[in-house]
């Protein structure tokens, strides 16, 4: 059933998983956070609800213009259910932003594989990664990905190596001239959460725990798939499914790196393991096993929402 309807691209689809991802997002704020209901708590809220919903449709054009999965939906619903299946996400903002801003500059990375204005895609790449930085300083470690991006183009030009230090630059020196006018401080920078964090004390709770066990399981078992299934791969699409492959390690290597280890780290895996599992799915010959992923990856954050 969730097969067949999510094997489709309609309208229904996006607005059936927008009303899910809304609805995870409207049980974590009523559960237990104590906040005074005014308008100014419920407009931060909208707010934030919103910028949720960019990210999807932000993810899903990224997926249609770069053609990552076939036709359907299954990518939007898996990255919506990996979110709800984790609701300590909807508590982190600094980690929602910076995901936001390397969305944006995968679309641009992702991009590279057409030759037309690539200066400007890697600077905007690299403007977008810095920003991100900004709200989460392990964000820089995409500037791997979009090295890798530039050295397996087609057409290479080793110039265009040194623009990402042109972006990040830029950021920077921006930065540093509003912290000296409006806070007279210099080595701003400093302030920057770069400590790397080794308490897992916070993962030992089940609501944590089944999220990372059902995430772990679905990378190991759809990479597996994955490099069984590289060879049949038309050559024009393999440079895309190599990016998406250093995607998810690097954000893996995000996660870990994290001081604070609360579960809403886990949001930078969601996109490029979303990805992956459609990918999957899309290829497995087996329906029941892909209608039990499907069931079992809509109804666990129900299970979770019931364990806090």
């Amino acid at each position: 059933m969730l097969t067949s309807f999510f094997g489709k691209s309609k309208p229904i689809n996006f607005l059936i998983v927008s009303l899910y991802l809304i609805t995870g997002y409207v049980f974590w704020v009523f559960t237990g956070h104590g906040e005074i209901i005014n308008f100014q708590i419920i407009l931060k809220h909208l707010l934030f609800a919103s910028l949720y919903l960019f990210s999807l449709f932000l993810f899903d054009f990224i997926n249609r213009k770069n053609g990552l999965t076939k036709t359907n939906t299954y990518s939007i619903l898996l990255f919506c259910c990996f979110i709800v299946m984790i609701p300590v996400i909807f508590s982190d903002r600094n980690i929602l932003i910076s995901n936001l801003f390397l969305l944006l500059a995968l679309r641009r990375i992702l991009s590279l594989s057409s030759e037309r204005k690539i200066n400007k895609k890697i600077l905007d790449a690299s403007l977008w990664i810095t920003v991100a930085s900004l709200f989460y300083f392990w964000s820089l470690l995409f500037f791997i990905i979009l090295f890798i991006a530039i050295l397996q183009k087609p057409s290479k030009n080793y110039r265009q190596v040194l623009i990402p230090f042109i972006g990040f630059f830029t950021v920077f020196t921006l930065i540093t001239s509003y912290q000296i006018l409006w806070n007279d401080s210099f080595l701003w920078f400093l302030n920057l959460d770069t400590t790397i964090g080794t308490d897992f004390k916070e993962y030992k709770s089940l609501s944590i725990f089944i999220p990372i066990l059902v995430i772990s399981t679905l990378i190991i078992w759809t990479l597996i798939n994955r490099f069984l299934m590289f060879s049949s791969i038309l050559k024009k699409n393999k440079p895309n499914y190599i990016i998406m492959f250093i995607v998810l390690m690097t954000s893996i290597l995000i996660t870990m790196l994290t001081n604070e280890k609360t579960g809403a780290e886990l949001f930078f895996i969601i996109a490029p393991l979303a990805i992956i599992t459609a990918n999957y799915i899309e290829n497995s010959m087996t329906y029941w096993f892909k209608e039990l992923l499907l069931w079992s990856v809509v109804f666990l954050p129900v299970f979770i929402f019931l364990l806090e």
